[in-house]
This record gives structure tokens, sequence and C-alpha cells, in this order.
């Protein structure tokens, strides 16, 4: 830890231009990120930049992995550190990226020794140890026709896991796939070769590593970098949709019922030659035909997970925390989020600079005749009641409505908002387009 400590002070120098990105969890060169959701905590794994990327030998200096959590996206402790010279490896400046995922009460990390090959540590939280069970590589060099590193683990809705992996061959798509058995360390199956169809032309990044699985609303996602195909099967064929905006190594992850995307983002000095790396965050929102949303530059502005109470408009989707049945869809104008039920809830953590006892202003839809009532909740859904009031119903109109509710007793600074639904059982209550946050008429 000791070591961990010297070199991420030796980082702390100002010499770099920010990216317009907002960096997560400074000042810890932390790249190629994947998260794992645990109840409401949110562990993530990548790598390590100790040295700026070197021009001489054209590769970053990676001695390491790191673990770190957080329950707020903002926030984030240290949990673990997976050193090489702990497994097969032996000692080590090429930790390239990693994959984690927890299963059958034990946790499962995935690392790339440099661009070669891919092991497997396995531990009972991830505080570690981290323990090397097989000694050797799961995805020796030579099991396929591409380099056997970054590597993604998916576990499907039936419980089937997968690991994909691979780089470019001459330009083209050289991506491979195998089943994992259930013991997640050993292969079910060989690898076989992604298939991915379309105009792969009109890809930002032509193919390259860093290959990521998900799932959502029923299509599988394999992006590399920032372009993306889709399939309604595991094993493809995938068909190229286009390029999302998340730019670098990049992951897809949910968080308390919301959809996010990492991606490592660079800092540089003023010669754009020295280039750590580090992490960061956006919000993911599919539109109707399965295609990914662009980024909205206000995020990519300020982050995730935090907002100014001096916008004109907090969006509805832009929440960090939802009740399970609660859905984003896609409008004519952006994203809504519906049926919102009696008990439902949506969260918004780190509203910055609010007034004191200010106004929400919501911008949303009653359907019922009879309206909703509105709760509101500091810092979690069974947080202090802050506010409350009924809503009006719009059911004879198709277009939003303007409600407010007066907060009591909050002081100036950052509030965290907990809106909590209630009326009839089992009925759509409410949806909300937006929200503001306005002075008081006392102050």
């Amino acid at each position: 830890m000791r070591f961990l400590i010297t070199c991420i002070c030796a980082l702390g120098i100002g010499l770099f231009n920010l990216s317009s990105e907002v960096q997560i969890n400074e000042p810890f060169s932390w790249p190629d990120l994947v998260f794992v959701e645990d109840g409401d905590t949110l562990y993530g794994f990548g790598g390590a930049d100790m040295e700026p990327f070197n021009h001489e030998i054209q590769t970053f200096i990676m001695p390491f992995w790191q673990c770190f959590s957080t329950r707020d996206l903002i926030n984030w402790q240290f949990e673990s550190m997976l050193d090489p010279a702990d497994t097969w490896i032996g000692s080590s400046d090429k930790c390239f990226a990693s994959h984690a995922v927890r299963r059958n009460d034990k946790w499962y990390w995935y690392f790339s020794n440099f661009v070669k090959s891919t092991g497997v540590v396995v531990a009972d939280s991830p505080k570690g140890p981290w323990k090397d069970v097989l000694g050797e590589p799961l995805l020796p060099e030579d099991i396929s026709p591409t380099h056997e590193y970054d590597k993604c683990v998916f576990v499907d809705d039936d419980g089937q896991a997968y690991i994909v992996y691979g780089s470019h061959n001459k330009g083209e798509i050289n991506y491979h796939m195998a089943e994992l058995n259930e013991d997640m360390i050993s292969l079910k199956t060989q690898p076989e070769k992604i298939e991915v169809t379309g105009d792969l032309s009109k890809a930002v990044h032509r193919p390259v590593d860093a290959p990521y699985l998900h799932k959502a609303n029923g299509l599988y996602y394999l992006s590399w970098r920032m372009p993306y195909a889709v399939s309604e099967n595991v094993k493809g064929p995938y068909r190229f949709v286009g390029n999302h905006e998340a730019q670098g190594h990049g992951s897809f992850f949910q968080f308390r019922n919301q959809w996010f995307v990492s991606y490592t983002t660079l800092k540089m000095d003023q010669d754009y030659r020295r280039r750590y790396r580090w992490g960061s965050l956006a919000y993911v929102h599919y539109n109707d035909d399965g295609s990914i949303a662009p980024m909205e530059p206000q995020i990519r502005e300020y982050g995730v997970g935090q907002y100014e109470a001096s916008w004109d408009r907090i969006e509805a989707e832009w929440y960090v925390g939802a009740s399970k049945g609660v859905v984003k869809k896609q409008t004519d104008s952006g994203f809504e989020m519906r049926n919102l039920k009696s008990g439902d809830h949506l969260r918004y953590p780190n509203i910055h600079n609010c007034p004191p006892s200010p106004i929400v202003e919501f911008h949303y839809l009653a359907p019922q005749e009879e309206g909703c009532k509105i709760t509101i909740h500091a810092f979690e859904p069974n947080g202090p009641v802050i506010g409350e009031s009924a809503l009006p119903s719009t059911a004879d109109s198709p277009t939003y409505a303007k409600g407010k509710i007066a907060l009591q007793g909050t002081p100036p600074g950052t509030l965290t908002l907990v809106f909590v639904v209630s009326g009839t059982d089992d009925v759509e209550l409410f949806r909300l387009n937006s929200f503001g946050i306005l002075k008081s008429e006392e102050n």
C-alpha cells in the first residue's frame, strides 16, 4: 500500500490540462474500468498508469490492478490491490485491462498479461485476499487466432457465463467468445470467432481491442470503444449500428436501476506528450429502436450524480436511484420517466448550491383522474420528509403541467432529493419529464 500511495502522490502535480470529461476518483489514475453492483454499493475494477505513456516502447506502464467502491458515484473508497507478483505472471509493469464478476458467493477478477493471455483470481469479497487458483492462464496464448487479452465476462439471464476477448487482425474484427463452466475458472467450450456484419467503414474506431458485451431491453450489445453492434442472440451474428460517444476503453453497467457507461479519458501536458488515463462516467439512454442516444454535453461537463440548482431544468432521466418498475421512455423531445406507481421513487443526489428552503418545480403528467401525491425525502426513500403536496391530474391534457412543492427547513447548500409517489394502488400515477430548483418567495 505504501508503494500505491507514493505513486499516487507523484501524480498529484499540476502538469495536466483537464479533458472536457469529468474524471472520477481523482487523483487516482484508473483506466479500463468495469463495475459490479452489489446491493447499494458499486465496486470498480481497473488498472493504474504509474508513468506517462512511453513513446519509446509505445505502451503504458501499469504495475498493478486496483479496486475501489462507491455508494454515490462521487466518493470512492480503496478496497484492494492485485499485484501481478501474486499470480503466475510474476513481476510485471504491463497489467492491462481486467474484468470482475460476483457469482456463487465468490468474486472472480480476470486480468490481462499485457496483450498475451488472460488469468483469473478469486476472493470471498472485493477486499481480497485474491488467490490465483489456476497458477496458469485461463486463456493461454495461441488458444485462438487473436490476442487473448482485454476480456469481458458476461453472465446471461439463464445463468450461462461467456468470456469475450481479442483484438483486430489487419483491420478486421477478430473478437472471440467461449462459454465458461459453472466454476467460472474453466472453459466449457472452445473459443469461436464472433461475426459482425454491416458497414464498418462508419465506425469511429475501426476494429481494435477492448470488446465489451452487455444486454439491455432484450438485445445483446457488442461494443469496442465507441462503435457498437447488436444481436438477438448472444453468439451473434452482430449488426453494426453506429457509434456512441463514450470514447476510449469502455464498459456498460447498471447501478440503482440506472444504466451507465464508463470510458477512459486522458490528461495531457501542454505538448500533449505526457499522457495518463482516467475513468469517466455518463448515463446511457436506449432509444426505442435499440440505438444508444447521444451523450448530453451537460453530463460530459459536470459528470453523473451531481447537479447545479441554477440549471434551468434537471432532466428526469438523470436519476441515480429508482424503483424497479420505473421505466425510462423515449419521447419526441428526449426521455421521460414513466410507470411510477404508489410507493415508487426517483432519487437525485448532490444538487449543489440550493437556496434555503427552495421550491421544486415539476414538469409532469398525472394520468389518473384523482392526480397523485408527491412526498420529497432527503437522502433516501426512507429519509426525513422535507416537503409534500398533491399534484393535480393531467388526464385531459397531453402536455406537461407544472407543479410546485416547497421544501421546509433545508439550509443552503447541497441536497439529495428523493421523490416518492402515492395514490391509488397498482396504476400509473406519475410521469416526470424534468424538474427545477426555485428560490422561495421568502428568500
